[in-house]
């Protein structure tokens, strides 16, 4: 059930995430975290030492180019900027096929093994994790209905970057409500297991294989 394909070569994401934010302008370093921590990071995590190192790297292949700009009054800043080879590389990463991403999820690892504690405890972890993505759930939402005070509706939106980003941002409301779902049906799940009567499973039905 859990099964996936082999994901085609995407050997760093990171740097298609960074030539797409500067394909919509120049920015500074210090403005291309500020985009990345604002929109990029709610569903590919880099830390800002990682952010810039790729952009050297992605400068030395000729990806971006980048200036900087003397200040008497504040520090010097560095821009950077997409070269046409860079353009050329985020579309040509753009038309690839993306596979099913393989699943990496701890609290499906930690419920996988929930028959090595007592039920109540297997189910107080599920419903704390289920107020965890609520939590989530609620700054998306808040996130789209600033967007709709400001722009109006989303899905009429003609500005593509938005309409796009609106999208990406749907998915993760829509993730985060079946995740706190999820976890309520489990651990309602969970407590009805302590009822007396169930039949007893066969000593190997542990052995639970999720593939066809």
């Amino acid at each position: 059930m859990f099964r996936r394909r082999n994901m085609t070569s995407d050997n760093n994401a990171l740097r298609y995430a960074l030539l797409g934010l500067l394909s919509r302008r120049s920015l500074s370093g210090w403005e291309l975290l500020k985009r990345f921590r604002r929109s990029v990071v709610f569903f590919w995590h880099a830390e800002r030492s990682q952010v810039y190192a790729e952009l050297k790297r992605m400068e030395r292949l000729g990806l971006v180019r980048s200036r900087l700009t003397v200040q008497d009054t504040r520090p010097n800043t560095r821009y950077y900027a997409l070269t046409p080879a860079g353009r050329a590389a985020l579309r040509a990463w753009l038309d690839r096929p993306t596979a099913a991403a393989p699943v990496k999820d701890r609290m499906l690892l930690r419920t996988f093994f929930a028959d090595q504690v007592p039920a109540t405890r297997a189910a107080r972890y599920l419903r704390r994790h289920g107020d965890e993505h609520r939590r989530v759930l609620a700054e998306f939402e808040a996130i789209r209905a600033a967007l709709e005070a400001r722009y109006g509706g989303l899905e009429e939106t003609e500005d593509p970057a938005l309409a796009f980003g609106a999208l990406v941002l749907e998915h993760g409301i829509r993730f985060e409500r079946m995740y706190a779902e999820w976890c309520a049906w489990a651990a309602d799940a969970v407590a009805r297991r302590r009822r007396p009567g169930r039949t007893r499973a066969p000593a190997d039905a542990g052995d639970f294989i999720m593939t066809r």
